[in-house]
């Protein structure tokens, strides 16, 4: 039986769904926001006599791209940090910064980022918003967004309770949206034991994501496995308090103190000792990581152990951070300097952490990430300039904006 006139076909040089080989020559059939069929043209178009059709040409159809992991508040400070400095003055001059904007400067870096974002093809992105205040006049995205509620209660001497608070009433402020909501207890040197527990309580409660930055810097590690250095110091002088610092790394402390439950996304991970990778490798592939190359080289940080996530199983998902650890929102440049710090790295495995991976880490796998029946209609197009070599090392290539649909919409 013949599908209706809303059914839209469009057909590609090369068609990359994610969930099965690349085909040549392929098409997709899209209805009311969602994929029908994926497969080579000529199938698609016998399979959908009554459909519109739209030939992209010789373009590279695939995916919309996904960004684990994104601070859109800071899109207005590009350019206004310094690299390779330490990690507590970097927090330091954030701070200073932050004291000079007001909620509609914030507002403005949201839409300013979200138009980037889906400029450069990313059509779902992980969002850490640190600032409740706004959430009742956040700007209607353009893609999907997962707005993680960072919630303190250390640094901003808040009670637990307090803070839980603020994350309830966004929730009910926000909505779903195009997208969803999660909680982002910020790290154990802002959080107390009890926020990480309640917040742990409230996402598994709700059926909520949870995530939470865990070993960033060698400073953060200094501070809790030997009560010393500069961010010890720098927050001692704010008041919080640090009985917690007492030999054990960040990694033993939330994830051995099971203070976050199994499926939080653990951000950064730079800093692993070895008996930090005989408790993660304990629980293979329970605790997804986010990875974000350009703002791990803004640090100067030593090298991502890349290796051992992958021997542990480990998922290992990529995101841009904030532009003020980065230049830009362009995932295309982050899983090309993802290449270039790890060359021996199977490119379709990197397409797979800005696609499948964090569909899968947020419990959307079959509906983001991927073209296949019943998926989201979320998929971009680029130029294919043919060639020798495979066609996820012409994708990760690609430095043309591409072509975007989110639910089908260009």
């Amino acid at each position: 039986m013949p599908f209706p006139d809303a059914t839209r076909l469009y057909r590609a040089r090369h068609l990359v769904t994610m969930a099965t080989p690349s085909i040549e020559d392929g098409g997709i059939a899209v209805r009311d926001g969602e994929i029908l069929a994926t497969g080579p043209w000529e199938q698609i178009r016998r399979e959908h006599p009554g459909a519109s059709c739209e030939d992209l040409g010789e373009m590279i159809l695939l995916p919309g791209l996904i960004n684990a992991h994104c601070h859109l508040d800071y899109t207005m400070m590009r350019g206004a940090m310094f690299e390779r400095g330490g990690f507590t003055e970097w927090i330091k001059r954030l701070n200073s910064i932050r004291r000079s904007l007001d909620p509609k400067d914030y507002l403005d870096a949201i839409a300013m980022g979200l138009s980037e974002l889906k400029r450069w093809g990313c059509t779902t992105v992980f969002n850490i918003e640190s600032f409740p205040e706004v959430i009742p006049f956040l700007p209607e995205s353009p893609i999907r967004v997962w707005w993680f509620l960072e919630v303190m209660d250390i640094r901003s001497r808040l009670e637990s309770f307090e803070a839980l608070a603020g994350a309830i009433d966004f929730l009910e402020r926000a909505g779903a949206g195009a997208g969803g909501l999660g909680i982002s207890p910020h790290a154990p040197y802002t959080v107390s034991g009890d926020l990480f527990e309640l917040s742990s309580v409230f996402a598994e409660r709700h059926h909520l994501p949870l995530c939470t930055h865990l070993s960033e810097s060698a400073e953060e590690m200094a501070m809790f496995r030997e009560g010393s250095g500069v961010m010890h110091e720098f927050l001692s002088t704010l008041g919080r308090p640090m009985e917690d610092c007492t030999g054990r790394t960040p990694v033993e402390l939330v994830i051995g103190g099971g203070l976050v439950p199994e499926g939080t996304l653990l951000v950064h991970m730079n800093e692993l000792t070895d008996e930090d990778k005989t408790l993660l490798a304990s629980r293979s592939g329970r605790y997804p990581v986010i990875h974000c190359p350009r703002t791990h080289a803004f640090f100067g940080r030593k090298p991502f152990d890349l290796e051992f996530f992958q021997n542990s199983g480990i998922p290992v998902l990529l995101g841009t951070d904030s532009l003020a650890s980065n230049r830009d929102l362009d995932m295309f440049s982050e899983m090309r300097a993802m290449q270039e710090a790890f060359p021996g790295l199977d490119p379709e495995e990197i397409l797979a952490m800005v696609t499948l991976r964090p569909a899968a880490a947020i419990g959307r796998a079959g509906r983001i990430g991927e073209l296949s029946p019943g998926a989201l209609a979320d998929f971009i197009a680029i130029p294919d300039p043919g060639g020798e070599g495979r066609v996820a090392e012409r994708i990760l290539a690609n430095r043309t904006l591409p072509k975007v649909w989110v639910g089908g919409v260009s």
